[in-house]
């Protein structure tokens, strides 16, 4: 028999972090003056989007109770056993994110597996049923995790989609009408913990998690970690913690804004690390929503009068391939999660499709390489 909503035991956070960390500066942005004070919305956007990147949000309308909710499901689902999970796995042979993702690569040139796991669910929308995972589970909990969704969407994303084609003084819509909720998209909300390594794994992977990375889509939504280990590389080339901000949601761009840019917002660096010596025996559990491409929005630089005026904007080849959103999309996720290894020689090369050119790895030895990469 599939669960109820009184099967889903309630998720407890831990406690903070007492140890004194690096913290990056980052700005916040209220969108409660949406679309009130578009104006005043579009100064603050774009001093954040120019800063480093990454950025909160507040005033989003999206309720302690409804994030903490969806902390439960989505610990509740990955608590599960495994061959139950196993059920529906990402296809990552034809660069499918939807079902489960297990931890089993190796990590780089050692013999320690991912620690963590995650379910990616596309939007609960007619257009991408055919995608939803057939988990007992997620049909007892369909309802509430599409309003879920539909209220991201609504409150936070189309707002911020509006808000970049306004930075880039094109119609409000470029964006936002590609990545309507009822348009196909590779959007999905993820549920995602990392499990505590051994303190031998974790010296046997450097205490890096994750390398340094770059999200696939247009933006990433993450709604508030206690459990410290995201690292952002700032503009001056250093790493500094992401801090947490009590139903602050934590934003950054990503390569298909950074494409339709030309690098004008910038697909920002990050990384995971060890959580601090008080937190690294406690489960770091996530809430995660991607807004990945359209499957059919060409990735090409749009046509902006800014990024025609800092001479950014060129005009595009006829006679050049078109790479939709979906073809990117699965091209990013099969050269990345089709493997046995994270972060090999391969990984490392990035890959080519179309006439693009994608960089995959940012795994630095150095601040000189830091410093190039964010100039």
């Amino acid at each position: 028999m599939a669960p109820s909503a009184l099967d889903v035991r309630t998720w407890t956070p831990p406690p903070a972090t007492q140890e004194k960390l690096d913290y990056a500066e980052l700005a916040q942005v209220d969108l409660s003056k949406w679309p009130a004070k578009k104006d005043e919305l579009l100064l603050d956007m774009r001093r954040a989007v120019n800063e480093v990147g990454f950025w909160f949000v507040v005033g989003h309308g999206i309720t302690d109770e409804e994030i903490g909710r969806q902390m439960s499901l989505g610990n509740a689902f990955l608590d599960l056993p495994l061959e139950e999970k196993r059920l529906f796995p990402c296809d990552f042979k034809q660069g499918n994110f939807f079902g489960f993702r297990e931890g089993v690569r190796l990590m780089g040139k050692s013999q320690v597996k991912d620690n963590a796991e995650a379910l990616n669910l596309p939007k609960i929308t007619p257009s991408l049923a055919h995608e939803l995972p057939g988990y007992d589970f997620i049909a007892a909990h369909q309802v509430e995790i599409e309003a879920f969704q539909r209220k991201i969407h609504s409150n936070v994303l189309a707002p911020l989609l509006s808000l970049f084609a306004l930075l880039l003084e094109l119609p409000e819509s470029y964006f936002l009408t590609p990545h309507e909720w009822d348009r196909r998209t590779e959007d999905h909300l993820r549920y995602m913990k990392y499990r505590p390594n051994s303190p031998e794994d974790d010296r046997a992977i450097g205490n890096i998690h994750l390398n340094g990375h770059t999200d696939f889509g247009l933006v990433t939504i993450l709604f508030p970690q206690i459990v410290q280990g995201l690292q952002i590389l700032t503009p001056e080339g250093e790493w500094k913690y992401a801090p947490y901000l009590p139903n602050g949601l934590l934003i950054n761009t990503a390569d298909v804004l950074s494409v339709c840019s030309a690098g004008y917002f910038k697909s920002t660096i990050h990384r995971v690390l060890r959580p601090p010596d008080d937190q690294v025996n406690y489960e770091r559990m996530g809430v995660f929503y991607f807004s990945r491409a359209a499957h059919d929005l060409e990735l090409k630089v749009a046509p902006s009068p800014l990024l025609k005026r800092l001479g950014l904007y060129k005009e595009a080849d006829p006679n050049a391939p078109v790479v939709s959103g979906l073809e990117f999309t699965r091209a990013r996720v099969k050269h990345s999660w089709d493997r046995p290894v994270y972060g090999d020689d391969e990984y490392k090369k990035g890959f080519k499709v179309g006439g693009l050119e994608v960089r995959t790895d940012y795994d630095f030895d150095s601040k000189a390489e830091l410093k190039r990469v964010v100039a």
